[in-house]
């Protein structure tokens, strides 16, 4: 079997676009991947990076040793090397498609060819349910709606300030005004009254302030009894976690890249949640290995997940695959969004039941792209020998 030939798509999809891989060999299957640039800046510059990696490396090739090909792309990529998001998001794009084409070949799904699975069903945190929310009453109610509709988790941007372009607009230079403070701690206080105590309420404080700030509204915090604390300082600067009080545990890892990445963030000790995006830290063999250094240091996992529906079903699929799986982040409400399309024919958020997602049985990912969807998207295609 070879690759012959790559379609590359740019698809709008609600709040955000995706970067949609599909490689085709000289057997007549295809395999499907995502580049995690679902927002923010970088979506073309992500894309073209992928063209460049399929055509240099990766047609002609045989698509079965996929660490090989992995490999491959990152020595010969020269700017994969020390990680980073577009470089890293398009290898993890083309990894995933690799293990989509083999497990079709083999008949099996992809966590099959990890091990898997350790669990018949992946437990999930709710995001998105605040859309539209400002006060700390519109969250109460916001989030009383999710549980009762059956999530069994809801994480929220208390800092976060509604805004047309972003949808949410995070603090800027580590620093706000003390009335978003109040603000902060007023909404996680509403929605643990409105929700009860047996709900995870889980905080993403979008990289986050300096530590003057960030000490004394964790402690506030950590009254409402919260899962976690997603990216309390920025991301690029890993080793601050070290001396800041964490009176609520500590995730991160959206923004970091490939195990290399991972490596410098567990060696700070401050870490007690690693998330890895499967779509852009390196692909999904790369996931398992920052998950077994996770597990070293005595962590969970709890897999970053906002791009189409596809990265969803991927991250259902490394979920799956590993043992020290915490939950998983999913959009019960991606369907609301304006502009939404499945893209896929079978979307797991519309396959929910009280907070759970079954296994995808399917061979590979277990899922199809709809052609309807994607079509007029055609970035680029790629053909030929290599």
């Amino acid at each position: 079997m070879k690759i012959v030939a790559a379609n590359i798509f740019v698809v709008p999809v609600g709040n955000r676009t995706g970067v949609i891989l599909e490689l085709e060999t000289d057997q007549g299957i295809s395999g499907l991947g995502e580049a995690g640039i679902a927002y923010g800046m970088g979506t073309e510059a992500t894309a073209a990076m992928v063209a460049q990696l399929v055509q240099s490396v990766v047609l002609g090739q045989n698509p079965g040793p996929v660490e090989l090909i992995w490999s491959n792309l990152y020595e010969r990529g020269y700017w994969t090397k020390g990680g980073g998001a577009i470089t890293s998001a398009a290898m993890s794009a083309i990894e995933v498609a690799l293990w989509d084409i083999k497990g079709k070949a083999l008949g099996v799904p992809v966590y099959s060819l990890f091990g898997g699975p350790f669990r018949d069903k992946i437990d999930t945190y709710a995001n998105g349910w605040w859309m539209g929310c400002e006060t700390a009453q519109d969250f109460a109610k916001a989030g009383q709606r999710a549980v009762e509709a059956g999530a069994r988790g809801l994480k929220l941007y208390p800092l976060g300030l509604m805004d047309p372009e972003t949808v949410i607009r995070h603090p800027i230079r580590r620093r706000v005004d003390p009335g978003l403070l109040e603000l902060a701690v007023g909404r996680v206080r509403e929605l643990r009254a409105a929700v009860g105590p047996g709900v995870d309420i889980l905080l993403d404080l979008g990289g986050g302030l300096h530590a003057d700030q960030m000490r004394p509204l964790l402690r506030r915090l950590a009254h409402f009894d919260v899962g976690f604390a997603e990216e309390p300082m920025d991301p690029g600067a890993p080793d601050a976690l070290r001396n800041l009080d964490r009176p609520i545990p500590c995730a991160a890892g959206e923004r970091v890249y490939m195990r290399y990445g991972f490596h410098r963030l567990l060696g700070t000790g401050a870490v007690d949640i690693l998330q890895p995006d499967i779509c852009n830290v390196g692909g999904l063999a790369e996931a398992r290995r920052i998950a077994a250094m996770g597990e070293v240091h005595n962590t969970s996992v709890s897999p970053h997940n906002y791009g189409t529906t596809l990265a969803s079903v991927i991250a259902v699929q490394f979920s799956a695959s590993i043992p020290n799986f915490r939950s998983l982040e999913i959009f019960p409400d991606f369907h609301l969004e304006p502009g939404y399309i499945p893209l896929i024919d079978q979307p797991v958020e519309q396959m929910l039941d009280q907070g759970r997602l079954p296994l995808p049985q399917g061979a590979g990912l277990g899922v199809s792209l709809r052609r309807s969807d994607v079509e007029g998207r055609l970035w680029r295609r790629i053909e030929g020998a290599g």
